[in-house]
């Protein structure tokens, strides 16, 4: 796979996610995240499982302990995620999660994988970007709640990183598929605790089901076995800084489709000036003339 195809494999993942926020919107108001993940991943598992199913007479036990271990990542990463966004204005919880563009750099530099000069200039624009686009301010920034969303931040580094490594080593099917059984499942106990019921508690409008049908299968099924697709010829940052255009992508789609993202709202020209920067510093990223001029 070259880089072009594999950039826009990437981007077509945050197309996915960006477009995402739609279907969740139409979700009921009362719906239990924990609900929301049980049935989205186990959803995306039975599609994939039956979509593969010759494949997994492969899974070895190295597989499974993978792909546990990148769902516990990623059910701490949705978990922290969750708790910080309830107690923070939303600007300010979007700008903390896209830390993850400083976090993922970092913690490779901290294990001797320095970042090229490119990836770092690239990093901080888009950074400023993310700024500039939510309009965040310095106030409202609760302490736990600022810290549950650096924790997010942190977990969502490691998991790219996990899967830059796992996704090199073991079969991207095989491994997508295993880690959406064991977040169902961690979901599913989540769920539980919170409201024994499960899934005789649920209201199962066509509404309900076409939205989760259609989020299980391209947010979460698509989304993530392209991912470990990706990763498997790319690198981490490179992951991260194109996964940081979403605002971009999503302001373009509220252009789009606008009652699907609320109607009515006013077109900001900072968020239009963060949206170039962000995509500004993505290009700046994804070059290498920094690193040629100090040749």
């Amino acid at each position: 796979m070259t880089k072009t195809e594999n950039n826009i494999l990437l981007f077509s993942i945050t197309l996915c996610w960006a477009a995402s926020y739609i279907f969740i919107r139409n979700l009921p108001p009362d719906f239990s995240s924990y609900a929301y993940l049980t049935l989205t991943c186990g959803i995306a598992a039975i599609i994939l499982s039956a979509a593969f199913a010759g494949k997994l007479k492969n899974l070895r036990k190295k597989t499974w302990v993978r792909g546990f271990w990148l769902s516990a990542i990623l059910s701490v990463n949705l978990l922290l995620e969750k708790k910080g966004i309830s107690m923070l204005d939303p600007a300010n919880a979007s700008f903390l999660a896209a830390l993850t563009i400083i976090a993922v750099p970092l913690l490779q530099w901290f294990f001797h994988k320095r970042p090229t000069l490119n990836h770092m200039v690239g990093a901080i624009i888009i950074l400023a970007g993310l700024c500039v686009g939510s309009g965040f301010s310095v106030r409202g920034f609760s302490g736990l709640g600022t810290a549950y969303m650096l924790g997010g931040c942190v977990s969502s580094a490691v998991y790219t990183i996990a899967v830059d490594g796992y996704a090199k080593e073991e079969d991207p099917l095989l491994i997508c598929i295993v880690q959406m059984i064991f977040t169902a499942l961690t979901g599913f106990v989540l769920w539980y605790r919170e409201n024994p019921d499960t899934f005789f508690g649920l209201e199962y409008t066509r509404e309900l089901l076409s939205n989760i049908f259609i989020l299980a299968f391209f947010s979460k099924a698509y989304a993530y076995i392209a991912l470990m697709f990706s990763q498997k010829y790319t690198d981490a940052i490179s992951v991260t800084v194109i996964a940081s255009t979403e605002p971009v992508v999503t302001l373009v789609l509220s252009l789009l489709l606008p009652a699907a993202y609320g109607g009515g709202q006013a077109f900001l020209a900072s968020s239009a000036a963060g949206a170039v920067l962000i995509a500004f510093g993505a290009v700046v990223a994804g070059l290498s003339f920094l690193e040629d001029w100090g040749k």
